[in-house]
């Protein structure tokens, strides 16, 4: 049960033969300038968005170089990528960055070929206001819950369990929890009053540059350990059955890490279980906002996720104003309670 996207694929590797060549060679340089300091998904994404806006260009706009592009051509552009690709306000600002950012290279590097060249997309495009496409999944305590028992107990299968522990538990993104080691895990290695078992290492999160943003993560241990116990047991009978020496968490039957499509390949069968459509980024929404209902302040878990600003906080927080604890109620209620012990005089 996916969430409903809608997709449209225009890109063809026929058509992408038929790019412009000067356009090509632009592209070219402007990727092996950016490899020199883009992580390798930024990379992989900068790809993508030129591949899809030159087919356009190819089918729509006479397959023009860049450096001719008109500011009302950009905006056809960006209108059909609203009313035929149906983009959401984050994939059309993902594109604008990225022609923003071609635009900047060719402005920097060749001022002297095109003296006259400016980058007009941010001036000339707007953003799209941020309104969600998809339906969210807000996951509660229960449904995790009961989720990680029919892991554990129905089906005896610790090393799923371990996995949805780890996720819910430290919200980390799918890549990030692949590159947690049984080494980097230690029960001893604790943080804020022992309630949280901290990474003894550093891990690549997603961030800037080739080496990604390197943090410590931060697992609430009672809603975990127990997991990890039992699956390290069976992981070790795995490893010396398949006579395999690594320390990675999570594993193929054979032994080997287990990578994206392995782990996706089990989250489609806990969206069965749960009856509602899953996805792993759901429970970094899970955690903030299970954490916001207990009570804890966003300054702390602004610090256990790693962030540097409160608007990512605002963003993973699904609690309404209604569900949240508010401390300034009980001043409201020991009014209240002051008002009824004596009697209100009223004028005659």
């Amino acid at each position: 049960m996916a969430r409903k996207t809608f997709f449209k694929v225009i890109t063809s590797e026929e058509l992408t033969k038929q790019f412009n060549p000067q356009n090509v060679k632009m592209i070219n340089r402007f990727i092996k300038e950016k490899n020199m300091k883009c992580s390798d998904g930024t990379i992989k994404g900068y790809k993508s968005d030129l591949n899809i806006f030159f087919t356009w260009n190819l089918l729509e706009n006479d397959n023009k170089f860049f450096v001719d592009i008109k500011k009302i051509e950009f905006s056809d552009f960006f209108s059909y990528a609203i009313e035929e690709l149906k983009w959401s306000p984050k994939r059309f600002g993902r594109m604008k960055s990225c022609l923003s950012s071609f635009s900047n290279f060719i402005e920097n590097f060749f001022d002297d070929e095109y003296p006259n060249f400016r980058n007009v997309i941010l001036k000339s495009i707007d953003n799209l206001k941020n309104n969600p496409v998809r339906e969210k999944t807000i996951l509660l305590e229960e449904q995790v819950d009961a989720l990680l028992k029919h892991l554990s107990v129905d089906l005896n299968n610790p090393q799923e369990a371990c996995l949805l522990a780890l996720a819910a538990n430290s919200g980390a993104r799918v890549s990030e929890l692949l590159r947690f080691t049984t080494s980097i895990i230690d029960e001893n290695n604790t943080a804020f009053d022992g309630l949280f078992l901290e990474t003894t290492k550093e891990i690549k999160t997603k961030g800037f540059g080739k080496q990604g943003k390197l943090l410590y993560k931060y697992i609430f241990k009672e809603k975990f350990w127990s997991y990890y116990q039992a699956w390290v047991v069976e992981r070790e009978k795995i490893m010396q059955k398949n006579n395999k020496e690594h320390d990675f968490l999570f594993i193929k039957s054979n032994g080997e890490p287990a990578e994206v499509g392995t782990v996706r390949s089990w989250s489609t069968k806990w969206e069965k279980f749960l009856e509602t459509p899953f996805y792993f980024h759901s429970l970094r929404h899970y955690l903030v906002t299970n954490l916001t209902r207990i009570g804890l302040e966003s300054d702390f878990i602004i610090e256990l996720m790693g962030w540097t600003s409160a608007d990512m906080y605002r963003t993973y927080n699904d609690l309404t104003a209604k569900d949240r604890k508010w401390k300034s109620l009980g001043k409201l209620k020991s009014h209240i309670g002051k008002d009824d012990e004596g009697e209100i005089e009223h004028e005659s």
